[in-house]
């Protein structure tokens, strides 16, 4: 791996993991996605614009048990009334094969969290395949 590459990599403890985070959702293995996906909110964020969420895999933080670092598929932040990832998951995985559902699951996740417990609407993007534009829906 280039130097530069290992530096693009956001990694976090498993005691943040662990400690600091809950899960609100939790995605399940699917045919192109064999991993189960976790996400999690951070604790520490208690205002509705501060709210911080990091998107585990199962996996991931299973074998971190071990050596105690784990890197998250993706974090995602609430900017306004935006989603926005903060850690993208095609540069913490560039070889996994992700497709536009689970990307879809993870927003469509974040901002029921949101709806439900601070009664705020959350744009999220949605892939359009038809004219491969992104654009924002209010969920």
């Amino acid at each position: 791996m280039l130097h530069s590459e290992a530096r693009a990599k956001s990694q976090r403890s498993i005691h943040t993991i662990l400690d600091n985070t809950r899960v609100i959702d939790t995605i399940e293995p699917r045919s192109l996605f064999p991993d189960t996906v976790e996400v999690r909110r951070m604790l520490s964020r208690t205002h509705k614009d501060s709210q911080h969420f990091i998107v585990t895999l199962l996996s991931d933080v299973k074998r971190a048990q071990d050596t105690e670092v784990v890197k998250p598929l993706a974090e995602l932040a609430i900017r306004g009334d935006k989603l926005r990832f903060t850690v993208k998951p095609k540069k913490q995985y560039p070889n996994l094969c992700l497709n536009d559902e689970i990307l879809h699951l993870i927003e469509k996740s974040v901002a029921s969290f949101m709806k439900d417990t601070f009664s705020a609407q959350i744009f999220f993007s949605e892939d359009k395949t038809q004219d491969s534009k992104k654009e924002w829906h209010l969920l």
